[in-house]
């Protein structure tokens, strides 16, 4: 049995491997990723192709995708991903399965991520790109201490560029 890199209360945090995705895909859906600047994939095959670029990333330091857990019953509850490790300012960025919405997952799992990316790189900052529409997820950036720093149109929404210091 795998053991988890981070724990919270109620999470398990696992470093991403290639049997997640049996969980991860059925809970990509397109209300999910509506403040996401990509599209779910089409099929089980485009995933795994995805689940190798995540793979690749993570074995050039670059990335670390965290899946989380539920710690009764492993029950699959979203990812978290740092991005740009090797940079001064490495990207966080996060969903959470629909049905476990609005129960403190995120805030709780990005705390554990947050501290552990602080001690784990050199960064001078976070980004943290969100849609301005997404209140919740902009909550969880100022919850971190982050203030907005820019902006961008992406394709689906305009978004604010949150930086947030380290821990």
């Amino acid at each position: 049995m795998k053991q988890p890199l981070l724990q919270s209360s109620r999470l398990d945090l696992f470093v991403f491997q290639m049997d997640d995705l049996v969980d991860i895909y059925p809970c990509i859906t397109t209300r999910l990723t509506r403040y996401m600047t990509w599209e779910p994939a089409q099929s089980f095959a485009e995933i795994e192709q995805i689940g190798q670029t995540w793979l690749i990333a993570e074995s050039n330091h670059t990335d670390r995708h965290f899946v989380l857990r539920d710690k009764r019953d492993q029950i699959f509850i979203g990812l978290i991903g740092v991005h740009h490790l090797d940079t001064p300012t490495p990207e966080l960025g996060l969903w959470i399965r629909e049905n476990y919405h609005r129960q403190g997952f995120a805030k709780e799992a990005i705390l554990e991520v947050f501290r552990w990316a602080s001690t784990h790189t050199s960064a001078q900052y976070f980004l943290y790109p969100v849609a301005i529409e997404n209140q919740p997820s902009r909550k969880l950036a100022e919850f971190l201490g982050g203030t907005v720093e820019g902006h961008k149109t992406e394709r689906k929404y305009e978004a604010v560029i949150y930086h947030i210091p380290p821990y």
